[in-house]
């Protein structure tokens, strides 16, 4: 049996495909600002000020239990907008959000959010597609701990990444710095550090990826996801 890190948590979420991405309402109210890497955004049970609209960047989603463990319970990349659904309840954060790399992002006083879920329609369409994509991803992703192996999660996880950190159509190598730690990245795809150490070094025996020292080095990005394609 696999060695499953407990509790379950979710993976990475990533762009809402066919979701405009203009949100041009947002634009009109908040502009885009640049933030570096490692800048929190909100913390866990504070009340809900903003919302955060991602234009370019990773956003990673942090909640602390009561004995202090941190479990890393997903990522956001462009498109998303983090912190909604606390400003829409009223209720405090139930994660912090924090910047993984270089972002650029809207920051979107609460208010004025709910201001324009009430008055304008269009906006309130599209951010319920939003909103719709996270709930089909989260259940999708629950259905993938069940059905999917271990080496299936990472070799899933690892191709998102390479989408969202960069990596252009038909490029055949690419030296990817993962801006996760080895234990983030394990729980990301519900195992322990070990299992993860040990499926990596079988990416590693078959000429998938190398590893160096925080870089990943995928060999073929074609046949990455073309193992994915016909799993």
């Amino acid at each position: 049996m696999e060695n499953v890190a407990q509790p379950f948590r979710q993976p990475a979420h990533f762009s809402p495909a066919g979701v405009n991405d203009k949100w041009p309402q947002i634009s009109a109210v908040a502009p885009a600002q640049e933030y570096p890497a490692g800048i929190g955004l909100f913390k866990q049970d504070s009340l809900p000020q903003d919302v955060y609209l991602i234009d370019a960047g990773l956003i990673k989603l942090t909640h602390v239990e009561e004995n202090g463990k941190e479990l890393v319970v997903g990522l956001r990349t462009p498109n998303w907008i983090v912190g909604a659904s606390a400003v829409i309840l009223n209720k405090k954060y139930g994660y912090s959000a924090e910047t993984l790399t270089g972002c650029q992002l809207r920051r979107v006083p609460a208010p004025a959010f709910l201001h324009l879920l009430r008055t304008d329609s269009e906006f309130a369409w599209q951010f319920q597609q939003v909103q719709s994509h996270e709930l089909y991803d989260q259940l999708s992703q629950l259905v993938g701990f069940g059905c999917l192996s271990a080496r299936h999660r990472l070799e899933q996880l690892l191709s998102q990444l390479l989408s969202t950190l960069g990596a252009k159509a038909g490029e055949r190598k690419i030296r990817l710095q993962l801006p996760l730690k080895h234990w983030e990245l394990a729980e990301l795809i519900a195992v322990t550090p070990e299992h993860l150490s040990r499926l990596l070094k079988e990416l590693q025996l078959e000429g998938v990826v190398q590893r160096d020292k925080g870089w990943i080095n995928i060999s073929d990005v074609s046949m990455l996801r073309s193992r994915l394609s016909h799993a």
